[in-house]
């Protein structure tokens, strides 16, 4: 079994998660990386997925996540992103809303099409929470 080690969640706005987790899955911009105790260390660019962060064996935090970093450096996890939701707070509503969006978004410019990629990135992620 893999030892504890220290992870924290952080946004621009708050210190949304800081505990000791077992084991970590981080969504980075070509991927998932999953992090145990003792990995060589790590700085990975974030893409927009699903952060998972594991307390103990069945118990697990998962989040939405839109872009950043993450860091392990000895024992301790850094996860710096724009934005970060907690699951439980992704309901049909909220993805109702990211398709609203998605939507409003006109033209076939490479701005466009960003905009576009980016929103449906968030939706497909959150389709998987609420699943």
């Amino acid at each position: 079994m893999s030892a504890p080690f220290k992870a924290s969640l952080i946004t621009p706005e708050a210190i949304l998660f800081e505990t000791s987790v077992v084991f970590a899955q981080i969504p980075v911009f070509d991927g998932l990386v999953g992090i145990l105790d003792k990995r060589a260390p790590l700085l990975a660019k974030l893409g927009t997925g699903i952060l998972r962060l594991d307390t103990a064996p069945n118990t697990s935090q998962r989040f939405l996540v839109v872009g950043g970093y993450a860091q392990i450096k000895g024992d301790e996890l850094t996860i710096l992103t724009t934005e970060a939701i907690p699951a439980k707070q992704i309901t049909q509503e909220t993805i109702a809303s990211e398709q609203a969006k998605l939507a409003t978004v006109k033209g076939i410019d490479l701005k466009a099409m960003e905009q576009r990629s980016a929103i449906e990135a968030r939706i497909y992620a959150m389709r998987n929470l609420v699943s």
